[in-house]
């Protein structure tokens, strides 16, 4: 009696650790399914910004997005989409490297090195930056709530 029960405990606990690694291993693989969505998404943003697509941007960001841009100055979601709206901002070429993702639930922090030649009203902004992108998962899709940029001296 005493070693079927220890038996069955055994048995009981091996099956409590190999459902605790199944689970943890499909956390670890949606959340790498996670990372790509959102490096997808950043990368689909960028496209947008050199198209001047701001009815796909809209999509992208949520109403009450802030940046910090790289002089340091904060603007709201409106004040970006009407520079690009009007051709104050305009990109030529925007690519982004080394985006690193971490996701904390509903919420994901993007960091990462963007290289961009454009303008802003007439104004070079060309170089390089890294940037960091805060996405908040509202109503089952991501959305851009703030962006800051800061210039990489050249070297």
């Amino acid at each position: 009696m005493k070693r079927t029960l220890v038996i069955a405990l055994v048995a009981i606990a091996a099956l409590y650790l190999a459902l605790g690694q199944a689970i943890a291993n499909n956390q670890a693989a949606g959340n790498a399914n996670v990372q790509e969505e959102l490096k997808r998404l950043e990368n689909d943003r960028a496209q947008a910004v050199l198209k001047g697509d701001t009815a796909t941007l809209d999509r992208m960001t949520a109403d009450d997005y802030t940046v910090i841009n790289i002089s340091g100055q904060l603007l709201t979601k409106a004040q970006v989409f009407e520079a690009i709206k009007s051709g104050d901002l305009k990109y030529d070429q925007l690519e982004n490297n080394d985006i690193q993702v971490r996701v904390y639930g509903d919420t994901a922090v993007l960091t990462g090195r963007t290289t961009q030649k454009g303008q802003f009203k007439g104004k070079d902004i060309s170089g390089q930056t890294r940037f960091t992108r805060v996405y908040l998962k509202q109503h089952g899709k991501w959305q851009a709530v703030a962006f800051q940029a800061t210039r990489i001296a050249e070297q």
